[in-house]
C-alpha cells in the first residue's frame, strides 16, 4: 500500500488506516478472536496505520490492539496512534468531559503506553477543551512527552484552524523546531465536509500536517442505501445519532442510493467510492476505517487503487455538496460537551 506524507520529513503512514474503536464498543458485540482476525487481515493487506483511544472500551481497545501488535515482526513499520483528553464517568459511561490539562495528559499518555505495551507513535488530543484557549499549555505537556520518549508525534482531533495554527507554533517553539503538529483527525466524508468549508483541509496542506479522516463512510450510512437502524444491535450507538433517525434517515438514504448508482458504473462498491473520494481530496489526506469483518478489509483496501474519472467527481460534487446531509453527526448533548460545531 502506498504511503502518504504531508511534507518531506513528516510523518508517513499508509494511505488507509484501521480504526479499532468498534472492536470494543459502540457498534454492538464483538469478540477478541474476531478483532484479532480483522487486525491480522488488515496488516496482511498492507495497512500499517492503526488507530485507538483510551476511552474506547475504557482501555480495553488499547489492550486488545497491543496484544496483537507487541510481537508483530514488522512492528517498526507500523504507526500506532492513540488519544487522550476525553474523561468518562466510571459509574456512567454516557457522562463525559474533556480534560486537556498538562498533568492529566501526561498521566493519560503513560497509562495508554502501559496498556498498549508498545510505543505510541502518534498521540492526539482527543477533543479540544475550552475552545482551544489553553492549547499552549497542552502543547507543553506534549513537548515533555516527546522529550521523554513516551510518544513519537503529536496530533489534534476535531480542531479548528486557529487552534491548529497556535498548537503548531507552540510545539515548534517548545521543541526547537524538531516537532510540529503531525496530524489532525477530524470527521470527513461525502456527508461531512466541514473540514473543507471551515478551512481545515487547506490549512493542514499549507502547514504540512496529515489530515486523518475518521468516519469516511459516515458510520456505514454510505455503504448501504437500505441500512435499517432497527436491525442494529440494541447497544449500537448509531440508533441515537440524528442522521440515522426519521426524515433525516430517509433523506440520507436517497443520497446513499445515488452513491450506489455511481459506484455500479465503476464496478465498485459504495464504500469503495466513498473512500476513493476522500483519498482524492489531497495527497495529505488519509482515511481511517472501522472494520469488523475480514471481507470489509479486502473491500476497503481495494479502494486505494480506484481512480475516479472527472465526470464522476463532478457528479459526486453535485450530489453531495456541503450541507447536503440531513441531521447532526452527533446528538446535540455530545456536540455541546465536545465543543463541536456542525
Amino acid at each position: 500500500m502506498p504511503l502518504r506524507q504531508a511534507r518531506a520529513g513528516g510523518l508517513a503512514v499508509t494511505a488507509l488506516g484501521l480504526g479499532c474503536m468498534g472492536m470494543s464498543e459502540f457498534y454492538g458485540p464483538s469478540t477478541e478472536a474476531q478483532a484479532r482476525e480483522v487486525m491480522e487481515a488488515a496488516l496482511a493487506s498492507g495497512v500499517r496505520f492503526l488507530d485507538t483511544a483510551d476511552v474506547y472500551g475504557n482501555g480495553h481497545n488499547e489492550r486488545l490492539l497491543g496484544a496483537c501488535l507487541r510481537e508483530h515482526p514488522r512492528r517498526s513499520d507500523l504507526t500506532v496512534a492513540t488519544k487522550g483528553g476525553i474523561v468518562r464517568d466510571p459509574q456512567d459511561a454516557s457522562r463525559r468531559g474533556v480534560d486537556n490539562s498538562p498533568g492529566y495528559l501526561k498521566d493519560a499518555a503513560r497509562r495508554s503506553r502501559d496498556r498498549l505495551g508498545t510505543p505510541i507513535d502518534l498521540y492526539y488530543l482527543h477533543r479540544i477543551a475550552d475552545g482551544g484557549r489553553r492549547i499552549e499549555d497542552s502543547m507543553r505537556a506534549m513537548a515533555d512527552l516527546l522529550a521523554d520518549g513516551v510518544i513519537g508525534a503529536v496530533g489534534l482531533s476535531e480542531a479548528d484552524v486557529p487552534t491548529i495554527c497556535r498548537a503548531d507554533v507552540a510545539l515548534r517553539q517548545l521543541t526547537g523546531g524538531r516537532h510540529g503538529v503531525a496530524a489532525v483527525q477530524n470527521e470527513f466524508s461525502l456527508l461531512t465536509r466541514t473540514v473543507e468549508t471551515q478551512g481545515v483541509l487547506r490549512a493542514c496542506e499549507r502547514l504540512g500536517i496529515l489530515l486523518v479522516a475518521y468516519s469516511p463512510i459516515c458510520r456505514g450510512l454510505l455503504a448501504d442505501p437500505g441500512l435499517d437502524p432497527e436491525a442494529l444491535a440494541p447497544d449500537d450507538f448509531r440508533r441515537g445519532l440524528p442522521r440515522f433517525q426519521g426524515d433525516a434517515l430517509q433523506h440520507n438514504r436517497r443520497l446513499a442510493s445515488r452513491l450506489h448508482e455511481l459506484a455500479c458504473q465503476l464496478q465498485a462498491t459504495p464504500a469503495q467510492l466513498a473512500l476513493a473520494w476522500v483519498l482524492s481530496r489531497g495527497p495529505h489526506v488519509v482515511p481511517i476505517v472501522g472494520m469488523r469483518q475480514v471481507r470489509r478489509v479486502r473491500e476497503n483496501v481495494a479502494a486505494c487503487a480506484l481512480e475516479l474519472p472527472l465526470r464522476v467527481l463532478g457528479e459526486l460534487e453535485d450530489a453531495f455538496a456541503p450541507g447536503t446531509a440531513a441531521g447532526g453527526r452527533y446528538a446535540a448533548s455530545a456536540m455541546a460537551v465536545y465543543g463541536l460545531s456542525e
